[in-house]
């Protein structure tokens, strides 16, 4: 979703819109994919506005912010 590229599903890394906010792993509904383990893929995606296009849903700052700690530390 950041950085547009193709990989096979296991170098990537599923984020849905859960009831409690965004989750990552397998999950039902909607779904965007992000490179595993790359920060500069999230970030893009983030700059772009992808989240939100891709789950159909307003994202909040904070959720992206806490998912990006999460991940990356």
């Amino acid at each position: 979703m950041g950085c547009r590229r193709r990989a096979a599903t296991a170098r990537l890394l599923r984020v849905s819109r859960g009831a409690d906010g965004l989750v990552v792993g397998p999950g039902a509904g909607r779904g965007a994919w992000l490179c595993a383990g790359s920060a500069r893929c999230f970030d893009l995606a983030v700059r772009a506005g992808r989240f939100p296009r891709a789950l159909r849903a307003e994202v909040a700052a904070t959720e992206l912010d806490a998912l990006r700690i999460s991940l990356f530390g």
